[in-house]
């Protein structure tokens, strides 16, 4: 299942219309230009090593500083230490209310003129999500990956259970009704059918994917409910954590799923390089998200993962080359080959965003 999904992302980055590395923008300075970049898993994946390493094979004269932040505090550490202007070049945004929220601080640079100016930059590339990183008419990043959510599940457990694996299109009730077969033992040894994260999206994400509920139109806010109700049974139910118990143990999804600890996980997809970097003692599944629509295929629910230039930081026009490359055709199969959607090129056609901003 690993290498057959990294050999469709692949393809797919192998198939786009190819911004080459002579295209790009050449930094013009006379010394060698360090670029202050953050980010969040840098020293937990390898594409962005990856990435970094031939993007200086084109461009000896930009070195790359790595400013690693722990991935749940990154959101606050990142927007404290820009209110004390702190000189990011480049800035990887982790969430869609992020980018909105730091650019209206005046935290980040607009990107319209570097993209008006940069003719061999191709905006339509990217299918929307140039368009979708904007406010109030300016853009503000370019997307460098791109997340649909899925549902994730262990074979070799649902195998032991004798249980058939899940499939495309299960309602919600399916999806509860599925996690309990899959629920066994007690305490340390417990078992949960599925584990639900702390973020809000990931009982809306179920109403999003159907579009009964979008998150700028509040008369659709009652079409979370049945979803939110299903969750709270499972969870009075024991099939899956007291919701409770994960947030005051700052629980990570991910090792949850690694220990084996749950047989079903609903997460994007970027969780695919995660699992091929940490996981080779399970066989492991995917399949489309549950929900109450009848969909199997036809949709899908996700966002973009920005990059974005720091208002204070000391070379923008470095830091345009770098984000552009880091976005490009070049950096997508680095991202493909890691088992990682590239922002640029082809996605789902009736996709949903679960942040602000929507496309489609």
């Amino acid at each position: 299942m690993k290498k057959r999904w990294i050999s469709i992302l692949t393809a797919g980055a192998l198939g786009l219309g190819m911004l080459t590395s002579t295209g790009m923008v050449n930094a013009k300075a006379d010394d060698k230009v360090t670029l202050k970049v953050a980010l969040w898993d840098y020293s937990n994946v390898s594409y962005f090593k990856d990435i970094f390493s031939k993007f200086n094979e084109v461009y000896p004269d930009i070195e790359i500083e790595p400013l690693e932040f722990p991935s749940d505090e990154y959101n606050t550490t990142v927007m404290t230490q820009l209110g004390g202007r702190a000189d990011f070049d480049v800035i990887f945004i982790k969430d869609s209310p992020n980018l909105s929220a730091l650019s209206q601080q005046g935290h980040l640079l607009a990107l319209d003129d570097y993209i008006a100016e940069d003719e061999e930059f191709d905006a339509s590339a990217y299918k929307g999500l140039v368009e979708a990183q904007s406010l109030d008419g300016s853009v503000y990043g370019l997307p460098f990956r791109y997340d649909n959510t899925v549902l994730f599940y262990n074979k070799d457990l649902f195998d032991a259970a004798g249980v058939d694996y899940p499939t495309d299109g299960m309602t919600l009730a399916e999806y509860h009704e599925l996690a309990a077969k899959l629920t066994s033992g007690e305490g340390n040894d417990k078992v949960y059918g599925a584990h639900n994260h702390t973020w809000t999206t990931n009982v809306t994400q179920f109403a999003r994917i159907t579009d009964a509920y979008n998150p700028n139109d509040a008369s659709t806010f009652d079409a979370v409910k049945d979803c939110y109700n299903e969750i709270l049974a499972m969870q009075d139910e024991g099939v899956i954590m007291d919701y409770g118990a994960v947030k005051s143990a700052n629980l990570h999804y991910s090792g949850v799923f690694y220990n084996q600890q749950a047989a079903m996980l609903p997460i994007g997809t970027w969780y695919i390089n995660m699992l091929c970097e940490n996981v080779s003692d399970f066989n492991w599944g995917v399949c489309s998200l549950p929900n109450n629509g009848g969909l199997k295929n036809e949709n899908s629910v996700g966002s973009a993962v920005p990059v974005t230039i720091g208002a204070y930081g000391k070379n923008p026009d470095a830091a345009w080359t770098l984000i552009k490359y880091v976005c490009s055709s070049d950096a997508a199969e680095v991202l493909a080959s890691n088992g990682i959607v590239p922002g640029i090129g082809k996605r789902h056609q009736n996709c949903r965003s679960y942040n602000l901003c929507l496309y489609g």
